[in-house]
């Protein structure tokens, strides 16, 4: 027989290597973040997915417990509007944290819509003026057209 301490052991197991994904693709935007945005916007850059992020995973904290005690929701909009404006990363955790919209499909195709979007954005503001000022992007850029 069993005991509950090992199934609560287990139980955390499963849980924690749920997160291990999510937790290293947060990290990894992040970390790509610092090293790729310019020194000078370095902080901004950060600074605003990490507050986008604290916001999002709030909204989704707040929303599970309205939908669990059934009290007032957060508009499926609202949600979709920070994870487009960079709160994306802490969406995706409180998901997983919270095991919430992970099944409805119509709102997972929406968020991964609003994460593609805003990937496509920061892109685009950390690579649209690639010049002489960037040596590692310029290098790249290099590479590439000259067939690496």
């Amino acid at each position: 027989m069993k005991s509950k301490a090992s199934s609560g052991k287990r139980s955390s197991l499963v849980r924690v290597n749920r997160l291990l994904p999510t937790l290293l693709v947060v990290v990894v935007l992040f970390v790509g973040l610092a090293i790729l945005a310019p020194e000078s916007e370095r902080r901004w850059f950060v600074g605003f997915y990490a507050l986008m992020s604290v916001l999002s995973f709030s909204l989704y904290g707040l929303d599970k417990r309205a939908s669990v005690r059934g009290g007032w929701r957060t508009p499926e909009a609202r949600l979709h509007l920070v994870e487009l404006l960079g709160g994306w990363p802490g969406a995706l955790l409180a998901q997983r944290v919270f095991r919430h919209k992970t099944r409805k499909t119509s709102f997972q195709v929406v968020f991964y819509l609003a994460v593609a979007a805003n990937l496509v954005a920061l892109g685009w503001l950390l690579f649209a003026d690639v010049g002489p000022g960037w040596p590692l992007l310029s290098g790249l850029g290099e590479g590439l057209r000259d067939g690496l």
